[in-house]
């Protein structure tokens, strides 16, 4: 296979050099998130999502709201918003999937497939992150205490989000702790990352954007930018969904 899924073209071409520093959060360079997606509404940038395979991308829920897929356009191989870098590639949405189990407003299940119009072809650029098998993520990817989250940060935060693609590496945090600093019901559909410092948070990332995590080499999808209270508020952690309880559906509808 040319492009396998969970591989970084663009690494294995160079020897990785040190990463560019953002406040708490790094840029990712061109190519090395390949599976981000920008989900576009109505010509504004709405979500963050992440290609599966050449059809299919996942996000939250929560983004799709009171949307049509009509209104949808999805973005793979983006890095600079506004700038034509050659390696964008653009399509509309065919159907989307939100989890029969998703209530609006609410937080559990926030998951959805969109289905593309026509498939992406794969480059150096665009490429799926591999989707693991459940005993897998259960018991080997969830003890990796370091993921990656990405995004152009809070796009709908509405606050000032970044042009270029960027990236946070972030630890997972015990449920029990993530309720007494949230005053949330964290379900068994949801897991908790950052760290309290408040110098990183999923505000790098948007609302469906990847938790990705590295095993050997491979990358995984683990788990789904789902909510947060904004960026870097000190004490503050995200909120991810538990990709690991919808393998199954995911790989149902994708089927």
């Amino acid at each position: 296979v040319k492009y396998p899924c969970g591989k970084i073209p663009v690494l294995a071409k160079k020897n990785s050099t040190a990463r560019g520093r953002i406040v708490g959060g790094f840029i990712c360079p061109p190519g090395e998130c390949p599976w981000q997606a920008l989900i576009i509404q109505d010509q504004r940038e709405k979500c963050g999502g992440t290609l599966l395979s050449p059809e299919w991308v996942v996000t939250a829920a929560h983004c799709l709201e009171h949307t049509h897929p009509k209104q949808l356009r999805v973005r793979l191989g983006e890095h600079k918003i506004n700038v034509d870098e050659k390696t964008e590639q653009e399509r509309g949405v065919a159907r989307m999937i939100v989890h029969e189990e998703y209530t609006n407003g609410q937080v559990n299940n926030d998951i959805a497939l969109l289905n593309l119009e026509t498939p992406v072809n794969l480059t150096d650029y665009v490429v799926p992150i591999c989707l693991p098998e459940k005993r897998f993520a259960v018991y080997e990817l969830s003890t990796i205490k370091f993921s990656t989250v990405s995004g152009w940060g809070r796009l709908i935060d509405g606050g000032a989000t970044s042009s270029v693609l960027m990236r946070v590496d972030l630890p997972r945090v015990k449920t029990q702790e993530c309720e007494k600093e949230t005053d949330l019901n964290i379900t068994e559909n949801m897991f908790c990352a950052g760290d309290l410092s408040g110098a990183k948070d999923s505000c790098k990332g948007d609302s469906g954007g990847p938790h990705a995590t590295q095993y050997k080499n491979t990358w995984f999808l683990t788990g789904i930018v789902s909510w947060g209270k904004g960026c870097a508020v000190e004490g503050s952690y995200g909120v991810y969904t538990r990709v690991s309880k919808y393998i199954d559906w995911l790989r149902k509808h994708m089927d």
